[in-house]
């Protein structure tokens, strides 16, 4: 993906750049982590400061900065940036051996950067009130540092393939499995696995660690795409979650060939009111509506009322493909936002290390970049801005 450098250097210019950066270091619960990062230096040189280390690293994740040396160059041309990252500004920038070294120390520490995303999670959760109600769960490619050609360079990513309109798309690398708060497109969890996983195997175990992880985690709405159309999914969804699956289904489960003929459903009059009987079978394959028949919460005297519901509606209220249905499924377009704007932003797609805990470091990165701007802002009183990935001009 091309990275536009002239927009994101202008994010490094204005007065208040400072402002920003220190509201996003005072939202980051980092101290434990650079408790423990500083408790490793028990002997050698000194070496640069923890906390400069790891400001300036959040801070590459933050304006999007792709490589070590572009980072390094920015601080030396930036005095402003320098400062806010607490450089002795020139002399203090570290070197790009530092930010390898330190990078490979992090890995070390995934826990703990696992914890620093989860308590900014916790902030927004307490900050809005309806964060987590309903989620979307969705997975994005993300190529690996390597030669698709020679596997060995990077044994942990796989082949993965895509199908769109204008054929197949195959890549050599990961997959980012993401569940996000619909409402506010901020993320709750997320799991990276090889290229070649299925989608639907991992949504149960993003769903169960975000659970596990969170105690008021308890959505009313799970939302995905036909991707995740299984039984399995569905069933940990409405009966282990304890939500509402709005997944789409396979146009083959959806689609099911039927004869058109009138609809026989009549009004009957009863102390609640009209409702209506129909005299088909249960799943009558000449019906051609059945599937989405609009009056199937209001039929009385029906065999219908006895008739077992299809996998993909036994833990719904209202039929698949129904206008609540919809009006649901629609919000399902947050994750892919999410996406766009960890690629575009955060440089999620621009992955520089290889071997699966330090991808899961580069991606927890780019999410705790997200959340920690978004709950600067929160902090701030700027609820209306949580979304914005680039600081308004002044």
């Amino acid at each position: 993906m091309h990275h536009n450098n002239s927009t994101t250097s202008r994010q490094w210019r204005g007065p208040s750049l400072r402002d920003d950066l220190a509201a996003l270091f005072d939202a980051l619960p980092d101290d434990e982590l650079i408790e423990a990062l500083e408790a490793t230096r028990w002997t050698g040189r000194p070496g640069y400061p923890i906390r400069v280390m790891w400001r300036t690293f959040v801070v590459s994740y933050y304006l999007g900065i792709v490589h070590d040396t572009d980072l390094i160059r920015a601080l030396h041309a930036n005095p402003l940036l320098a400062e806010a990252c607490g450089v002795d500004w020139p002399d203090g920038v570290p070197s790009k051996f530092a930010y390898c070294r330190f990078r490979k120390k992090l890995a070390v520490f995934s826990d703990l950067v696992g914890n620093i995303l989860a308590r900014c999670v916790e902030a927004l959760k307490d900050a809005l009130p309806d964060f987590g109600q309903t989620v979307a769960v969705d997975a994005t490619d993300m190529k690996a540092w390597a030669n698709g050609l020679h596997h060995e360079t990077d044994p942990d990513a796989g082949t993965g393939a895509k199908t769109k309109s204008a054929g197949t798309w195959y890549w050599y690398g990961y997959k980012v499995h993401l569940a996000v708060d619909a409402e506010s497109e901020l993320p709750i969890w997320f799991q990276v696995t090889a290229a070649n996983v299925n989608d639907g195997k991992r949504l149960p175990a993003v769903l169960h660690e975000s659970k596990s992880r969170y105690g008021w985690f308890q959505p009313m709405h799970v939302l995905a795409d036909k991707g995740y159309d299984s039984r399995e999914c569905f069933r940990v969804v409405g009966e282990e979650i304890g939500a509402i699956p709005v997944i789409d289904i396979q146009t083959r489960r959806a689609g099911r060939a039927r004869d058109s003929r009138e609809c026989e459903a009549y009004p009957v009059i009863t102390p609640d009111g009209v409702r209506y009987r129909c005299e088909r079978l249960p799943y009558d394959p000449k019906c051609g509506r059945f599937g989405k028949c609009p009056l199937l919460p209001i039929f009385v005297d029906s065999p219908l009322n006895q008739a077992p519901a299809p996998y993909f509606e036994q833990y719904s209220p209202f039929p698949y493909g129904s206008r609540e249905w919809k009006l649901l499924y629609n919000k399902r377009v947050s994750v892919e936002r999410v996406f766009s704007r960890l690629k575009g932003y955060r440089k999620l797609d621009a992955l520089r290390t290889r071997r699966t805990p330090k991808v899961w470091l580069h991606v927890a990165m780019s999410v705790i970049a997200m959340n920690a701007g978004a709950l600067a802002r929160v902090q701030m009183g700027n609820l209306s801005e949580i979304r914005a990935c680039t600081r308004r001009a002044a």
